[in-house]
C-alpha cells in the first residue's frame, strides 16, 4: 500500500522538529556556560589556571566520547536515544555545578557535562544527517543555525539574569533546567519511524554492515582534517578577535565586544541560508568558497586601519564560516553510509579537537611573537581548506561513479 504523502510529510517535518529540539537545547547549554564562565571562576574563586583546567576537563570528557559514541549509534542504540541521555545529563550537570566548592569535585562534574555534550554532539548530528538522507534534501545548515541561535539565547538568558541580580545557581540553574524541558519535551514528538530504531533491529534480522572501508576512512580523514581546520580558525576567531580589534587597531572595548556579536549574528545568518546555498552549488563548492571568503576577510582585517571596515571584515568572515563544518558533517555521513555515525563521530572529534586546542595554540604564537602572527596562521588555515577541497570534490565524485 502506497503511503500517504501528507503523512509522509508530516513525518518528515517532526523528525526535523525533534532534531531541532536537540541543537537548540545543545546551543543554549553552551551559550549559557560560556557566560557563566566569569561567575563560576569567582564563586569558586579560580584563578586563570584552573580555570583552564576546568575548561580542559570539559574537553577531556567531550572528546572522550566522541571517539567511542559512534559505534554505539551504528550497531547498539539509536541516536535519538543517546541525543536524550546526553542532553537530560548536560542539563542536569548545569544544576549541580553550582553547589561544588571543592575543585577536584568540580572537574570531575565538569568531564561528566563534557561528556554528554560529546554525546548529544555527536548523536544530534547523526540524526541530522540521517534526515537528510531520508529527505533529499540540504538541512544541515539549518539545523547547525538552530545551534547558533541557541548560542546566542543561552548568552542573552545569563547575561538578562546577571542584570537582574543573579549569581551563578540561578543563571546556570535557568539554562540547565531549559535544557532538560527541551529534551524532555522531544518525548511527545515521534521522530520518522525510519531512522527511529537506529542500531535496534528485529530478532534474526542480520546486521548491516557498520565499517568504515579504506576508500571510507581516507575520504573521513581528509574530511576530519578540514573540520579540525575550519573549527581551530572559528575558535580563533571568536576567542581572538576582541583583543585584536582593542590591542592591535586600537579600538574601544564597545568596539571589541561588538566584534563577537557581528562574527557570531553573521554566522547565524549565514546558516539560515546555508541549506538552499548548498542545494545551488553542493557541499564541496560550499566549502571551499567559505575557505576564499575567510582567508580574504582575515586578509582586510590584517591590513584594515579602521575599527568599521574591520567589523565588516569580521561580518564577511562569519558568512563564510557559518556553512563549512555544517557541510564537513553533511558529507561525512554521506562516505559513512551504514557507518554514519561512525564517521562523524571521527569527523566531530577531529574537528572539536581543533576548536578547543586552537585558541590555546593561537594564544601561545602570540606570546611567542604577535596577535599578528596568530591571524596569519588563521588566514593560512583557510587558504589550505580552499586548497584541499579540490581533490576532495575528485575523490569524492571517483567514489559516487564506483557507486
Amino acid at each position: 500500500m502506497a503511503s500517504n504523502p501528507s503523512t509522509i510529510s508530516g513525518r518528515r517535518m517532526s523528525s526535523r522538529l525533534h532534531c531541532n529540539f536537540f541543537f537548540l537545547a545543545a546551543g543554549i547549554g553552551i551559550g549559557a556556560w560560556a557566560s557563566s564562565l566569569p561567575l563560576l571562576a569567582a564563586g569558586v574563586g579560580l584563578n586563570k589556571g584552573q580555570l583552564g583546567t576546568v575548561l580542559l576537563c570539559f574537553a577531556l570528557g567531550a572528546i572522550v566520547l566522541m571517539i567511542n559514541v559512534g559505534r554505539y549509534i551504528d550497531r547498539v542504540v539509536s541516536n535519538q536515544v543517546l541525543s536524550l541521555c546526553g542532553s537530560v545529563i548536560f542539563g542536569a550537570a548545569f544544576l549541580v555545578i553550582p553547589f561544588i566548592e571543592n575543585p577536584i569535585a568540580l572537574g570531575g562534574c565538569v568531564f561528566v557535562a563534557g561528556a554528554a555534550f560529546g554525546t548529544l554532539d555527536v548523536a544530534m548530528n547523526t540524526e541530522a544527517s540521517q534526515i537528510e538522507l531520508e529527505t533529499g534534501r540540504h538541512l544541515m545548515s539549518s539545523f547547525h543555525a538552530v545551534f547558533s541561535i541557541g548560542n546566542l539565547a543561552g548568552a542573552f538568558l545569563v547575561g538578562q539574569l546577571i542584570g537582574h541580580g543573579g549569581g551563578l545557581q540561578v543563571c546556570l540553574g535557568a539554562a540547565g533546567l531549559l535544557v532538560v524541558a527541551l529534551a524532555l519535551s522531544t518525548r511527545m514528538i515521534a521522530p520518522n519511524a525510519a531512522h527511529r530504531s537506529g542500531g535496534l533491529r528485529p530478532e534474526g534480522m542480520p546486521a548491516a554492515n557498520t565499517s568504515l572501508d579504506a576508500a571510507q576512512r581516507t575520504l573521513i580523514l581528509v574530511l576530519g582534517g578540514i573540520a579540525f581546520l575550519a573549527l581551530l580558525a572559528e575558535g580563533g576567531m571568536m576567542d581572538w578577535t576582541a583583543i585584536y580589534m582593542i590591542d592591535i587597531l586600537g579600538a574601544s572595548e564597545s568596539h571589541g565586544a561588538y566584534a563577537f556579536a557581528i562574527f557570531a549574528g553573521a554566522m547565524a545568518g549565514g546558516r539560515l541560508v546555508g541549506d538552499a546555498v548548498t542545494r545551488r552549488v553542493g557541499h564541496v563548492p560550499l566549502i571551499r568558497i567559505g575557505g576564499v571568503l575567510c582567508a580574504v576577510s582575515v586578509a582586510i582585517l590584517l591590513f584594515a586601519n579602521s575599527a568599521v571596515l574591520s567589523l565588516a571584515a569580521l561580518a564577511l568572515c562569519g558568512l563564510g564560516v557559518a556553512n563549512m563544518v555544517p557541510a564537513v558533517f553533511a558529507s561525512a555521513g554521506n562516505v559513512g553510509g551504514a557507518a554514519a555515525g561512525r564517521a562523524i563521530s571521527i569527523v566531530t572529534t577531529m574537528g572539536y579537537s581543533g576548536l578547543l586546542l586552537g585558541p590555546a595554540l593561537l594564544g601561545f604564537l602570540a606570546q611567542a611573537t604577535s596577535l599578528v602572527v596568530s591571524f596569519v596562521l588563521i588566514m593560512l588555515a583557510f587558504l589550505l581548506i580552499a586548497a584541499v577541497t579540490f581533490q576532495l570534490g575528485h575523490r569524492l565524485k571517483q567514489r559516487q561513479a564506483g557507486l
